[in-house]
């Protein structure tokens, strides 16, 4: 349980804006394909923002860490999935969260669904004020959540693996305003429905945020 606990805790802080403004300003661009397919290293980083080595260092760590930058064979990459290979990863969070939401519906999730309501509150406020980047990051914070709740270490890790703080930026690329409203209407219904014993609903409406926001099931 405490393996899991520290996992979900680490990933949640993880999945925010940067408190580093030229670090906030690299991953957007990263993610906008600004950079193209070059590659990088901690002096690039340190030179595009005109800061020194030191920092080029920790923003390098920072931007590993949470998927910005991968490796590809013997050099370092930017992160920039193609429509396809995000198409692929927004499937896979979308099957994991819905498979926890079954499950949490046999469970006694009573102590957890407080937590996941403050989770949902926080989405929807970001939402209504039309970030979409910290909308995404708070859509996987409240999953998080939810997928931590079932107490289950390895769905967690299987999760967390896939849920980077990267993806999360790629996905708000492509939201729009539209895409906001249909997921706080789903949101909605799950803040409404998670930990019942009719899960059906709940889980649909979590595959809808992701597979087809703007259409959420019960719109």
């Amino acid at each position: 349980m405490a393996k899991r606990i520290e996992l979900y805790q680490e990933a949640s802080k993880r999945m925010a804006i940067s408190p580093d403004a030229c670090i906030e300003r690299i991953r957007r661009c990263s993610i906008s394909t600004k950079f193209g397919y070059e590659s990088t290293d901690p002096a690039s980083l340190a030179a595009i923002v005109g800061l020194d080595e030191d920092w080029g260092a920790t923003a390098f760590a920072e931007l590993r860490s949470t998927g910005f930058i991968n490796t590809d064979w013997s050099r370092f990459k930017w992160y920039q999935p193609s429509g396809k290979e995000l198409d692929d990863k927004i499937a896979e969070l979308a099957a994991i969260e819905a498979a926890a939401i079954i499950r949490l519906s046999s469970m006694d999730c009573a102590p957890a669904l407080p937590a996941i309501r403050a989770l949902v509150e926080n989405f929807l406020e970001e939402a209504d004020g039309g970030d979409t980047i910290a909308t995404s990051l708070a859509h996987n914070r409240m999953m998080l959540a939810i997928v931590s709740a079932t107490g289950e270490l390895r769905l967690m890790e299987d999760y967390v693996k896939h849920a980077s703080v990267a993806v999360a930026y790629a996905v708000a690329a492509r939201l729009e305003a539209a895409d906001l409203d249909g997921m706080k209407r789903s949101a909605n219904v799950i803040v409404d429905l998670i930990g019942t014993t009719e899960p059906r609903d709940c889980a649909a409406e979590a595959v809808a945020m992701r597979l087809h926001p703007r259409e959420p099931v019960n719109a």
